[in-house]
């Protein structure tokens, strides 16, 4: 069919004009795929992403209500405990708000950083704090000398979540030690973490002694000319002023590191960092050590890695990965019960786990117990599952030694839920746990050890601390020492030469 000429333009036939746009229609379709499969891979990476996003930024909102509802309480406080109360909360949700703001801009700014999603995490509980103090001899035994008095609370931070404990006040020079009774707990840890613990202090300036009277001065002016120009001075300054420096102001005491290397089942003494201040007088008397338990507990301990039906030995069996080990049962019913258990493998940082070279659904699992190489081999339904048990297995074992001496013995991580409110009462001294004998060989003195709590033999509360009760406890407790150092040698040597 020759083509039509209207106008000096030349027409293709019908057929071919169909053809054209058809193939333009094909090519936008698949362009329109190309990138409709793209934004939804992006989608996909980000998704992860923004939900961490979404909840930093719904932190900082609940932040920004909680500092502004304590600016307004330290407004209006007209007690020292509120002021305090208030201040310390004030500081801690500024902290709280300056770490989710960094994280943020962090992410923002490393947008194609992939999160490790495989590696575990776990539950770091902090608890046990204490932080002796040393004061004079004069200022504890013979309670006159040092008039100070602070109030104090510590602050613990691991990656961007913040704990805080309760704050004790006051504390004096009657105390030999500082105690918070309340555990600070974080979920989601990895084992790669490091807890900075910190100590703040505010010295209450109403309980200074005579040597601080120019600060009692200082702020009977303040106070006279906050009376008489309070009014002009909030509308030259037009709401401006940090009402941190209006109330308590808290200062960094000491602080300390702790890392996974730290984690123990016990309480641990641990080195502490004192910031040392312009003004020594406002610094709490702190020792350079502080007492802790740090327990780890990994999610792998008690929660499950994998599950389902294996073969060892031509026998079927239901199998479990939990805890660096397998267990095996006869049905999946048994498990819930957790008995009758079949097998258990231990998967820990020695076991080598390998695929056979003869059989792709077969795993071969070697550990060495008692010196003795033994060697496990389990068999799965298809390649697929042995390739997903392969991969569990492996990161598994990884995870024991990530997890250090966590992942060889279990730790008991303290819930908030069994300690009371009622917290802020002093729980003992290390002065009163403290022997007065210093440790030597046990072949060379007794095995009891008297401290100073036992010497003093605290009077119950029905007995009357006179004279005679005091004499009569004190040949007891000696009578006792006697009986139980007979035949051991002296540390002081004239001692030795007078029994001989």
């Amino acid at each position: 069919m020759a083509p039509i000429v209207t106008r000096g333009k030349k027409i293709v036939s019908s057929s071919k004009s169909n053809y054209d746009a058809s193939e333009k229609e094909n090519i936008y379709l698949r362009r329109l795929t190309d990138y409709q499969t793209r934004v939804r891979r992006r989608d996909t990476v980000r998704s992860v992403r923004n939900a961490t996003e979404r909840d930093l930024e719904r932190k900082v909102g609940v932040e920004i209500q909680i500092r502004d509802g304590s600016t307004k309480l330290l407004a209006a406080a007209r007690h020292r405990t509120q002021s305090l109360e208030a201040a310390r909360a004030l500081f801690i949700s500024n902290e709280k708000m300056s770490m989710y703001m960094k994280e943020l801009q962090r992410r923002k700014k490393n947008s194609s950083e992939t999160s490790k999603s495989s590696e575990s995490t776990g539950t770091v509980s902090l608890s046990e704090l204490r932080f002796p103090l040393m004061w004079k001899d004069l200022d504890h035994f013979k309670n006159r000398g040092d008039y100070r008095r602070f109030a104090v609370f510590c602050m613990a931070r691991i990656g961007t979540e913040i704990c805080d404990t309760s704050l004790l006040c006051p504390i004096d020079r009657t105390h030999t030690d500082i105690t918070f009774v309340n555990p600070l707990i974080f979920n989601n840890v990895p084992a790669e973490f490091e807890l900075r613990l910190e100590i703040y202090s505010c010295m209450l300036e109403e309980d200074f002694s005579i040597a601080s009277t120019p600060l009692k001065i200082t702020k009977t002016i303040h106070s006279s000319i906050s009376k008489t120009l309070g009014k002009r001075l909030s509308a030259s300054l037009n709401g401006d002023i940090n009402p941190v420096q209006l109330g308590p102001r808290f200062e960094l005491a000491a602080s300390a590191k702790l890392t996974i290397e730290e984690t123990e089942n016990g309480v641990r003494t641990h080195d502490l960092v004192i910031n040392h201040v312009e003004n020594k007088n406002c610094m709490l008397p702190l020792f350079g050590y502080f007492c802790c338990r740090l327990a780890v507990e990994p999610e792998c301990v008690n929660s499950d890695i994998y599950a389902g039906i294996i073969d060892i030995n031509g026998q079927k069996y239901w199998a479990r990965l939990r805890n660096f080990c397998i267990k095996t049962w006869f049905s999946r019913e048994l498990e819930d019960e957790e008995k009758n258990v079949i097998h258990t493998i231990p998967i820990d940082k020695e076991t080598i786990i390998q695929p056979s070279k003869h059989s792709s659904r077969k795993l071969l699992i070697t550990n060495f117990i008692d010196g003795i190489k033994k060697t496990i081999i389990i068999v799965l339904k298809s390649n697929k599952e042995a390739l997903e048990w392969l991969k569990y297995l492996t990161t598994h074992s990884k995870d024991h030694s990530r997890w250090k001496s966590a992942g060889q013995t279990i730790q008991q991580v303290h819930s908030t839920d069994n300690i009371s409110i009622f917290c802020n009462n002093r729980q003992g001294s290390l002065y009163d746990e403290t022997s007065l004998i210093e440790s030597i060989p046990s072949s060379l003195y007794s095995t009891q050890r008297f401290s100073v709590q036992d010497i003093s033999c605290t009077i119950p509360s029905n007995v009357s601390g006179n004279t005679s009760n005091l004499h009569t406890r004190s040949l007891r407790n000696n009578s006792m020492y006697k009986l139980s150092s007979i035949g051991a040698k002296h540390r002081w040597s004239f001692l030795n030469k007078d029994q001989s």
